[in-house]
């Protein structure tokens, strides 16, 4: 694919990139782009949407991603850092310098800038410096018809809905039940009385390890994060696990 992608970039063919950055899968495309230079790449990625530019950025090898930093105006990074999921935006700050943050922050919206400087604050490695705040959580006193209505609103805005999280309205966490098990359910039974209260979870500022070890020992895809009052706060999906899980593995050898 590369070739045909730099023929495109010297004809400047961008009905072509476009088709490129909307049919491969995102993966694929952060994997081809990787042998571009920065500019290159950035010139690929101006043929799409900005939350399309941000689901590709996310798969860029670190390298890359500071590579191409240094290549494009704060303004359009900012656009780009706030469609970024949670976790990888935090991954994404982590990398840059103190100085280059606070350039970038007052060009985010107020209510990602507050989310992101309360990632930033938890320790590295911890379990709150990798989850995402992109959840779906429910009260316990509506039906599984009514549970239903509501998870189809949050799904376009979440990472994951395979586990729905039961919360108060002070977001204390009392329960979870999976997608599947919402499905099965008689539509007029009160979440309350269907969903499961022993549930696994970690802390905020637990080591990642802790979250890696307790999702491989119950076969899990998600884990909920609470903080010390035990109000949920995050959640820490399988694909996160595995890149600690490779980290660890990285460091050890």
């Amino acid at each position: 694919l590369l070739p045909d992608l730099k023929l495109m970039l010297s004809e400047e063919d961008n009905t072509a990139l476009r088709e490129f950055c909307s049919v491969l899968n995102e993966v694929v495309i952060a994997e081809v782009l990787d042998g571009l230079e920065a500019d290159e790449a950035w010139r690929v990625l101006k043929s799409c949407d900005i939350d399309r530019q941000a689901e590709i950025f996310e798969h860029f090898p670190p390298r890359l991603q500071m590579d191409m930093v240094e290549s494009i105006d704060r303004s359009h990074l900012s656009k780009i850092v706030e469609a970024m999921s949670p976790d990888d935006r935090i991954d994404l700050l982590e990398h840059l310098e103190e100085d280059q943050i606070e350039q970038l922050l007052p060009l985010i919206a107020q209510a990602e800038r507050d989310e992101i400087r309360k990632m930033l604050s938890y320790p590295e490695y911890s379990c709150g410096s990798i989850m995402t705040t992109e959840y779906a959580s429910l009260p316990e006193n509506i039906t599984v018809r009514e549970a239903l209505d509501r998870v189809r609103q949050q799904a376009p805005e979440r990472e994951t809905i395979y586990y729905l999280y039961v919360v108060d309205e002070s977001r204390h966490l009392h329960g979870v039940i999976t997608l599947r098990e919402l499905v099965l359910a008689r539509p007029h039974q009160l979440l309350s009385t269907v969903m499961r209260r022993d549930f696994v979870s970690v802390r905020v500022t637990d080591d990642q390890e802790v979250a890696a070890n307790e999702i491989a020992r119950f076969d899990l895809l998600a884990i909920p994060v609470l903080d010390e009052d035990s109000r949920l706060v995050g959640i820490i999906t399988h694909d996160d696990v595995i890149d600690v899980v490779v980290e660890e593995a990285t460091e050890d050898a």
